[in-house]
């Protein structure tokens, strides 16, 4: 066997739209600092219910969401705005305290909203976790990527198969967008203590397991070739064994229990930051 675990999906809804959460899960918390991961779509939702996700604050983690297709508009309360599309990355850092909302990229379209995503949260190490909040971004064309033998492979985070991306790592990490054609064949050339593979679409088999879809899959160690026999999308991911243990709860992360507590307390009371809105102009 090369799976030591596989963590089937949780499914819930997010306002119109059905999402699949796979971490944390009962049996494994955390792969690498990844402790949170749910993934949506594809899907189509009509205008007036594409309303996107309100404002909300977050600390103790970074967040980003990876779109498959589609376009979401980014606006946290450090003043970062930004549209993200697919195959972007937007790395947003919550530390001490940031609030975000993620809405339709285009509004005023008639259309609604085509969306398939994955949505992530990262761990921050002790040291980390009240750092100032901080946002990065990349398009997709400047994230190294490589095709070789039927086998794309795009790292959006870290290093592997002698890429490496630009996007900051608090610790070890690694997310890769695979992409394979029918009958091609994947060695998975990644050296993290940590590795977890979701299969988005298409057929996938590692060894002599057939991977299902939407489930994660926890990898052993020098896991053999990832091969398909009509094409596939996959995310890979995972990093360094995290050091510390951490307590999760609503939209924190923390390394004890009391500072989860005064983060939720704060939330409560609204004392995080807040989105910076226009002013309504004053009437003379």
């Amino acid at each position: 066997m090369t799976i030591a675990l596989t963590i089937p999906a949780q499914p819930h809804a997010l306002g119109a739209l059905t999402v699949r959460r796979v971490l944390p899960g009962r049996a494994r918390q955390m792969v690498g600092p990844f402790i949170f991961m749910e993934t949506g779509g594809p899907a189509d939702i009509p205008r007036h219910l594409a309303r996107g996700v309100p404002e909300h604050p977050h600390a103790g983690l970074s967040t980003f969401t990876y779109l498959i297709e589609g376009a979401i508009h980014h606006r946290d309360s450090a003043g970062f705005s930004e549209t993200i599309r697919a195959g972007d990355i937007a790395l947003m850092t919550a530390g001490r305290g940031i609030a975000h909302e993620e809405l339709p990229a285009d509004p005023t379209s008639p259309l609604g909203e085509h969306v398939h995503f994955a949505q992530m949260w990262l761990a921050l190490p002790d040291k980390l976790e009240e750092m100032a909040p901080a946002f990065e971004f990349h398009r997709a064309a400047d994230l190294p990527e490589r095709t070789d033998g039927g086998c794309t492979v795009r790292i959006a985070m870290g290093t592997a198969w002698g890429l490496d991306a630009p996007t900051t790592c608090h610790v070890p990490t690694l997310f890769a967008d695979l992409r394979l054609d029918a009958g091609a064949a994947l060695e998975l050339q990644a050296e993290y203590e940590e590795l977890a593979i979701l299969v988005l679409e298409g057929d996938a088999v590692l060894g002599d397991t057939s991977l299902s879809e939407a489930a994660l899959h926890i990898l052993k160690p020098q896991p053999p070739a990832l091969r398909t026999s009509g094409g596939c999308r996959a995310l890979l991911l995972g990093g360094a064994r995290f050091a510390s243990s951490r307590v999760i709860g609503g939209s924190f992360v923390a390394s004890t229990e009391d500072k989860l507590r005064g983060w939720m307390r704060q939330a409560q009371l609204g004392k995080f930051p807040r989105i910076p809105r226009p002013q309504p102009l004053e009437r003379s």
